[in-house]
């Protein structure tokens, strides 16, 4: 057999064993989703899922410049997420990520309460408890934000999630004072000042 006849043979078996395993990747898929079809409760566990992946704990005062950030593949992920999504399931995770992982408001009535009781101290306790209230009422979700804008690609998505914010709040889609905070204050600072 000469080398050619062997290359061609070769190359048409390759060719069709390519075939078939796309046919019947195809076929897995096709009977995944008879099985198990794309439910609004699918997407709304796989929202809560993805936002405990991909939304970080705020770090203790103590650490909160020495711990090491997130990988990058969560933003990428929350962002794949994201653009995956329907109109009105955007507005479900984004009013979810707002209320869900927001604010810590009992820690910061915690240190409210502190800042309270401190004022008849010196001057330097006093402005230590002042700086860990303003810690404390960092949301939750600047972390994420903040690390996508660094992310490539990352500073027109949080634009285009703006742009998505701004329209779910001016059309009266959402009445949640979250996601009002989240367009006003946390929003406008990050797209602004958040990429570097």
């Amino acid at each position: 057999m000469t080398p050619f006849r062997l290359y061609t043979a070769a190359h048409s078996l390759l060719k069709s064993y390519r075939q078939r395993a796309v046919l019947k990747t195809l076929q897995r898929v096709w009977e995944f989703n008879s099985m198990y079809p794309c439910s609004s409760i699918a997407v709304h566990n796989s929202m809560e899922e993805i936002l405990r992946k991909t939304v970080a704990p705020l770090p203790t005062y103590e650490m909160r410049d020495k711990s090491p950030p997130p990988p990058e593949t969560n933003s990428l992920e929350f962002m794949h997420f994201y653009k995956s999504l329907e109109k009105e399931q955007k507005l479900e995770l984004l009013e979810k990520l707002s209320h869900d992982f927001g604010v810590d408001h009992r820690w910061a009535s915690d240190l409210a309460a502190k800042l309270l009781d401190t004022q008849g101290r010196d001057v330097a306790t006093i402005l230590q408890v002042e700086d860990r209230l303003r810690y404390s009422l960092t949301p939750r979700y600047r972390l994420l934000l903040t690390h996508i804008s660094r992310v490539q690609g990352g500073v027109k998505f949080l634009v285009d999630l703006r742009a998505d914010l701004i329209e779910f709040v001016s059309s009266k889609s959402s009445d949640s004072p979250h996601m009002r905070i989240l367009v006003v204050s946390d929003f406008a600072w990050l797209v602004v000042f958040g990429a570097r």
